[in-house]
């Protein structure tokens, strides 16, 4: 079971919570969320974006990119990481919420154990395990 957190996503129209997958594979140089366009939509973020074209598992894909248009925290039953602004990525086909390898070390997520979903805070003691988040598919 992959890592999935439970994240708050706040643009300057609306705020709303869905999981969001931890993905190592991810690697960027700033901090990214790549959201499916059903999501953006919701958000009052679909608008004048740039593309570009990136190497997916499934081929060569077109992206949208909306830099610093919104923040993200993870919240959990005991507490809320503080916001940390991103670079949206939109994509037409992704279902899900996508962390990248730069934003889950901003949001402080330590990964224990993928195979299990198994993951705590930095900032937390070893013994501190919290269980990944149910999926949550954004389609139309």
């Amino acid at each position: 079971m992959p890592v999935r957190v439970k994240l708050r996503i706040t643009s300057e129209h609306r705020s709303l919570l869905t999981s969001g997958y931890v993905n190592s594979g991810y690697e960027v140089d700033q901090p990214e969320l790549l959201v499916p366009l059903p999501l953006a939509e919701e958000l009052g973020l679909w608008g004048r974006a740039s593309e570009e074209y990136a190497r997916t598992p499934i081929g060569i894909g077109r992206l949208y990119v909306l830099c610093r248009r919104a923040k993200v925290q993870v919240i959990t039953g005991d507490r809320e990481t503080p916001p940390v602004q991103v670079c949206v990525v939109v994509s037409e086909f992704e279902r899900e919420v996508l962390i990248s390898d730069y934003l889950a070390g901003e949001l402080g997520i330590a990964v224990e154990d993928f195979r299990r979903g198994i993951w705590r805070f930095r900032d937390e003691p070893l013994t501190k395990l919290r269980e990944s988040e149910k999926p949550q598919y954004w389609v139309r």
